[in-house]
């Protein structure tokens, strides 16, 4: 198989568009990150939770009620339009009809739109970005980023690539074709299309191609494929499972790619040894003796339900649900009654200072550490998969606040660049903005991310300022040289969120900075 990049790559498109089908979807499967996935190949990176799976590698629930709920801090934050808008977005895998009778040709190969009053506030659509959550947590990696991945490094490609390429001592391979040499062996390929299941590069209608990047700045050094269309007018990475919002994006439902990803998982045609969660026993006649591991094939249909809470004190109530299993035994389908009790949510929406984690991140979520590997019982000899994906799953939103940058030659002014969640659509009612608004005290915190150095070599430092105050007060974020003359860099309003001050390399060695209240 041949890839041609750049010039060559114009000519290939165009030949590949008349020969290849007019519609052509791919989907990537999800895992556990495996030893040779680092981010000196551009294989996974500090915000991924996992890393692609070859096809009948991939990882999925085999259980077909999930329950979700909110804990307090969700809904302090969100309120009830935070909830619905969840709960809008879970209710677009509820409506997926069953595998079996999936038609994909009834979905979009694009729905993502833009409501351009919310992209100027900079906002960024709760319903979506927890579409984009939950899809992951099914067992679905970004199909766009994983057409090409290097799998091994070879200094073939530093042997190509002698051109600068936007950073200094950065490289990438230019105006040749990848001979047969790369695939498999050095690059692999992760995108695969649900009929024939072989790698595929397409995504909904786009033709992709691949650059080798070689980034030789000082360490850590970094290895990766770059992925572009062939068509500089095609809107790329479609897929809900790209994680490809900006803000003032949103998703009007799932696309062919994604719908296609989930139908595999759950296809009944789709067999896997499996164990059952943990938690499941049997029922009637299967009450005192059932069977956990065996050949399973996917359960078709997977329905999110609302975990039950107390209504006083707000704890969750524990639920049964029974249901019908089938496993494979001598050739034939086998069913068997069994029932799991669920104490706590499979699915947990919350709110935290994830920014105190990772500068900058919406939202922090559970791994894939936790989910089963049944590689050695499927005889998979590359050890990666196939498996089970476990609760609970936890997903955090975060307390995003106001955002500021220092701007000025002096550090003595900062730059509003505020990010939020709202809630909006197509329609031309204002969005709503979150936090909510809220009476009586709270806690807020501004802090102080002071990154020091250049590209590749900075380091980043965080200071927090953390009051407590009436909701709505205000207060004022100083600066100074020598403590005595202070200077106003930014106001801001406690709302019970988190505020964020990025500070790069400031220009006086030495610096003092304080929060006082405005009055």
């Amino acid at each position: 198989m041949k890839l041609f990049t750049h010039q060559i790559s114009v000519w290939f498109s165009v030949a590949c568009l008349l020969a290849w089908p007019v519609r052509s979807p791919a989907f990537a499967l999800l895992g556990p990150v495996q030893p040779w996935m680092q981010m000196s190949n551009g294989v996974v990176f500090p915000s991924d939770i996992g890393g692609p799976m070859n096809i009948g590698s991939g990882y999925r629930w085999n259980v077909p009620v999930i329950t979700y709920g909110f804990d307090q801090s969700f809904i302090n934050y969100f309120g009830t339009n935070g909830v619905a808008a969840v709960t809008s977005a879970i209710q677009i895998i509820n409506n997926l009809p069953p595998a079996s009778s999936l038609v994909l040709a009834n979905y979009p190969e694009a729905s993502r739109q833009i409501n351009y009053t919310a992209q100027v506030q900079s906002l960024y659509d709760l319903k979506s970005e927890a579409l984009q959550l939950l899809v992951e947590h099914l067992g679905l990696a970004p199909p766009t980023r994983n057409i090409f991945v290097i799998k091994q490094w070879t200094s073939l490609f530093a042997y190509y690539g002698n051109s600068v390429y936007n950073w200094p001592n950065t490289r990438y391979l230019p105006f040749i074709d990848w001979e047969d040499w790369a695939i498999p062996d050095y690059i692999s390929e992760f995108n695969y299309d649900p009929i024939s299941l072989s790698a595929s590069l397409y995504n909904n209608t786009t033709l992709y191609f691949g650059d080798v990047e070689n980034w030789d700045a000082p360490a850590p050094y970094i290895h990766q494929v770059h992925i572009y269309s062939a068509d500089d007018l095609a809107i790329s990475y479609t897929a809900v499972a790209d994680f490809g919002l900006n803000s003032g994006e949103y998703y009007t439902g799932l696309t062919y790619d994604d719908v296609g990803g989930l139908s595999y998982l759950l296809s009944t045609n789709t067999v896997n040894y499996e164990n059952l969660l943990p938690g499941i026993s049997g029922i009637g006649t299967n009450a005192n003796s059932f069977v956990n591991g065996a050949w399973r094939p996917g359960v078709d249909k997977i329905t999110f339900i609302s975990q039950p809470v107390n209504a006083l004190t707000g704890a969750f109530l524990p639920m049964t649900n029974q249901f019908t299993d089938t496993y494979i035994t001598n050739g034939n389908f086998v069913h068997q009654q069994v029932q799991r009790v669920i104490s706590q949510p499979d699915f947990l929406f919350t709110v935290a200072d994830t920014d105190a984690i990772n500068m900058g991140s919406l939202y922090q979520r559970t791994g894939t550490t936790n989910w089963i590997n049944n590689s050695i019982a499927d005889g998979n000899t590359n050890g990666d998969g196939p498996g089970v994906i476990q609760p609970p799953v936890q997903i955090s939103f975060n307390k995003m606040g106001s955002m500021f940058h220092a701007a000025g030659p002096l550090d003595t002014t900062a730059d509003d660049a505020t990010q939020l969640f709202a809630s909006f659509d197509g329609s031309t009612n204002d969005p709503v903005i979150y936090p909510v608004t809220q009476s009586g005290t709270n806690q807020m915190t501004v802090r102080m991310w002071l990154e020091l150095g250049k590209f590749p070599n900075t380091s980043a430092t965080s200071y927090d300022w953390n009051c407590t105050s009436a909701i709505g007060g205000q207060f004022i974020f100083q600066t100074s040289t020598d403590l005595v003359n202070w200077v106003n860099l930014f106001t801001v309003t406690n709302n019970g969120s988190v505020n964020t001050f990025q500070n790069y390399n400031p220009a006086s060695p030495s610096r003092f900075y304080r929060l006082k209240p405005a009055s």
